[in-house]
C-alpha cells in the first residue's frame, strides 16, 4: 500500500504544482511524471532510513515522499528557465 500511496502523493503534488504555477514551461503529463518520480525517490529514501516499509502507510514516509515530489518538480522547473 505504501508504494501506491507514494504514486498518489506524486500525482496530487504534480497536479497542484501545475495548478499553482501555470505559466511555467512543460505540460501536465511531464509535471506529473516528475512528481511521481520524486515521490518514489523520497519514499525509497524513507524506507532506507527505516521510517516505514513498502507495505505500510507511515506518516513520516508520506511526508518524505511529498517533499521528494516537490523538490523534484521545483528543481526541474527552475533548471529549465
Amino acid at each position: 500500500m505504501g508504494l501506491l500511496s507514494w504514486i498518489v502523493i506524486g500525482l496530487l503534488t504534480g497536479f497542484l504544482t501545475r495548478r499553482f504555477f501555470p505559466g511555467r514551461p512543460g505540460g501536465l503529463i511531464p509535471t506529473l511524471v516528475l512528481a511521481v518520480v520524486g515521490a518514489l525517490i523520497g519514499g525509497y529514501i524513507s524506507v532506507f532510513f527505516s521510517y516505514g516499509t513498502l507495505a505500510e502507510m507511515e506518516p513520516r514516509a508520506m511526508l518524505i515522499a511529498l517533499a521528494g515530489a516537490l523538490i523534484m518538480v521545483l528543481l526541474i522547473k527552475k533548471l529549465r528557465i
